[in-house]
């Protein structure tokens, strides 16, 4: 399973502690940075200035291999609002995945073993991103509550995101971010790290967290 996302991101690199670059980053933009420890061998947890956090340590998700980097934040938004958003192949992959383990399963029902991003996927309405040329192109935002979704899309926010899609988020990036029980995800592969990639996407999830918050006092 997952071999196509194999061949689009490669292999997993040999294990490595990332420790030292999470630090420096974290140091740099003046956060607090801890090692934390549990049964898996633990990890390592950054903790801003905004209320976000960064987690690093095994991966959550079958469709990130090794180690994952995860960027949370409460939004204070209803718990029962559900968005993911992906860029198109990224999206295609995970669908075909979808299909593959309902058809060789013979399931009438998808399965709810998959993390619920695959299985939004398959559930949620498309939200339009038509008024976002750039982002029309590139990516897929699914969500339960389109009021919300179009909220969240402000100008800034558009701004923010087509910057992204046109410099440092490229397809061959596996980046989930999704919205569920209030808390926002941002989820990647957590090696090797790069600075200038945590700089980059530490600034987009900031952006992102802060617009969620402000949809969510509104009352979207």
């Amino acid at each position: 399973m997952f071999a196509s996302l194999k061949r689009l991101i490669g292999s997993a690199p040999a294990s490595r502690d990332e420790g030292v670059v999470l630090g420096a980053w974290a140091k740099s933009e003046g956060f607090a940075f801890k090692r934390v420890k549990d049964k898996t061998g633990g990890g390592y947890v950054v903790e801003t200035k905004e209320g976000w956090r960064v987690e690093w340590g095994g991966s959550q998700r079958s469709y990130i291999a090794g180690q994952e980097l995860r960027f949370r934040c409460d939004t204070g938004l209803p718990g029962d609002v559900q968005m993911v958003m992906l860029s198109r192949v990224l999206a295609q992959l995970l669908e075909s995945e979808v299909f593959s383990s309902f058809t060789n399963a013979m399931q009438t029902q998808i399965d709810n073993t998959l993390p619920d991003e695959m299985r939004w996927l398959a559930m949620h309405p498309k939200v339009s991103l038509s008024a976002a040329a750039v982002l029309a192109k590139r990516f897929v935002l699914l969500a339960n509550a389109e009021t919300v979704a179009q909220a969240w899309l402000d100008a800034e926010m558009v701004r923010a995101l087509e910057e992204a899609a046109t410099t440092w988020w490229t397809d061959s990036l596996l980046l989930v971010l999704t919205v569920n029980r209030g808390m926002l995800t941002l989820r990647m592969p957590g090696q090797p790290l790069e600075p200038g990639q945590l700089h980059m996407v530490g600034q987009l999830f900031s952006v992102i967290a802060r617009r969620m918050r402000e949809v969510a006092n509104a009352g979207a």
